[in-house]
């Protein structure tokens, strides 16, 4: 049975990410004094008192003949998430009083047929739990002040949120955790909408409109695979501070917690210079890799294009040249599923092994080809290697000095052990272990 789903919900600036983070003890959603600064539907595993439960932040939900051009997209992701919920908490803003937004939201919510707890937040000082009373009138019974800034009627909420919920069990771990990623308008939100065939991200041609990651999962073929939609990767110097620098933070935690990086590339717009640092991000973390081509259907193309176009990305993107490519278009569906696919090749691939005999037959036969050079006034000497771990594939070299191998005869090596044994779409580690003389 899967985890019962928890939905927060109001309108702008009330404090429902603080909410969220107190509850999910985590710092995972965007806080900012800026309202309307969540735009996606975010979701983490929380727990009180023994129960587990999913917890989901909203966007603000405005109404949508008022503000600017995404709140109508923000508030239909939210209502969304309001129809997959077990039990719905409405947040309001003690200091604010009754809005005409807290009221249009209201009426919707007593339509449910399903739990909801209203909750007066920003109830900081003795005095402000008195004024909670005034929102008896949005008719959604017994109002919760909190304060979630300081955690302050926090317990008393979640054991009524517990109560209104039925026994759950956690979720299975997932097979293979999968992040979408990539710059801003690449593509990331239309393909995470493609794969599960639900609205989960806000989908717009303006850039950078993803700010939080998103978690879904997935049944396919029999697995259980976790998708993540990513902020869009900006340049690091033009945002340390705020919302975007957060966002980017986030985007680079997702690749850290992912198997598979799914590396969207703009098919209109070729490879530039961002992309490269994404593909730099996923590289560096040592995690497994698939280059997607989006919006392959808005191209000229003919028997030769996408041939070109992957002879690009091997040489804008060199250090990646062991990633499959796929060119796809999430919009039409094209080629998507195979984006699946071979990110399931990718992640058994960064598990296998190779026997120790035989990782020392393809070494021995790689020096017999090309010998170790003479580096710093010394020629390298590999006694015998094994491997030492998985995900990624990680071999451990037994030496004389490390120092007297270059950095261009380990590649020799990465890539005849990679010739030989495959590890498509992951990269190899190779460890140099001096080893131990004995003194005469």
């Amino acid at each position: 049975m899967a985890l019962p789903l928890v939905a927060i919900v109001g309108r702008p600036n009330v404090g429902k990410s603080t909410l969220f983070n107190r509850i999910t003890r985590s710092r995972s959603a965007v806080v900012h004094e800026d309202s309307g600064v969540t735009r996606d539907r975010h979701v983490r595993p929380a727990e009180w008192s023994g129960r587990h439960f999913t917890l989901a932040d909203t966007g603000g939900i405005v109404p949508y003949e008022e503000g600017e051009r995404f709140e109508k997209e923000i508030t239909e992701v939210a209502l969304a998430t309001i129809e997959m919920a077990d039990e719905v908490v409405m947040v309001v803003d003690v200091g604010s009083g009754i809005t005409s937004y807290d009221e249009a939201l209201a009426r919707q919510l007593r339509k449910l047929d399903k739990p909801v707890l209203l909750v007066v937040n920003k109830a900081d000082k003795d005095g402000d739990i008195p004024q909670s009373a005034e929102f008896f009138r949005l008719g959604l019974g017994e109002p919760y002040p909190v304060s979630a800034l300081h955690g302050r009627g926090v317990g008393d909420l979640l054991d009524a949120v517990i109560a209104g919920l039925g026994e759950g069990t956690p979720p299975p771990e997932s097979d293979l955790r999968i992040a979408l990623v990539g710059r801003p308008n690449v593509g990331k939100s239309s393909l995470l909408n493609t794969l599960t065939g639900q609205p989960r991200s806000l989908v717009s041609e303006v850039p950078g409109t993803t700010r939080d990651a998103v978690d879904s999962r997935l049944r396919w073929q029999g697995h259980d695979l976790l998708l993540v939609d990513t902020a869009g990767i900006r340049r690091r110097f033009k945002h340390h501070k705020g919302i975007e620098y957060f966002s980017v933070l986030r985007s680079i935690q997702a690749i850290e917690r992912c198997e598979v990086a799914i590396l969207l590339l703009d098919a209109t717009e070729g490879i530039v210079a961002q992309d490269a640092r994404v593909a730099g991000e996923i590289h560096d973390a040592a995690k497994g890799v698939v280059i997607a081509v989006n919006k392959w259907d808005a191209i000229e193309k003919d028997t030769m294009t996408f041939q070109h176009f992957v002879r690009r990305i091997h040489d804008e993107l060199a250090f990646l040249r062991y990633a499959p490519v796929v060119s796809i278009s999430a919009t039409e569906r094209t080629r998507a599923p195979k984006v699946l696919e071979l990110a399931w090749k990718v992640g058994q691939e960064r598990k296998k092994t190779v026997e120790t005999s035989r990782l020392n037959d393809i070494l021995e036969t790689a020096k017999r080809r090309n010998p170790p050079p003479m580096y710093n006034r010394g020629t390298g000497k590999i006694y015998y290697a094994t491997q030492t771990g998985t995900a990624p594939p990680t071999f451990t070299l037994f030496v004389n000095r490390a120092a007297y191998f270059p950095r261009h005869y380990l590649r020799y090596l990465n890539n005849r052990i990679r010739d030989a044994v495959g590890f498509s779409g992951t990269r190899i580690r190779i460890v140099l272990r001096e080893k131990e003389r004995t003194q005469s």
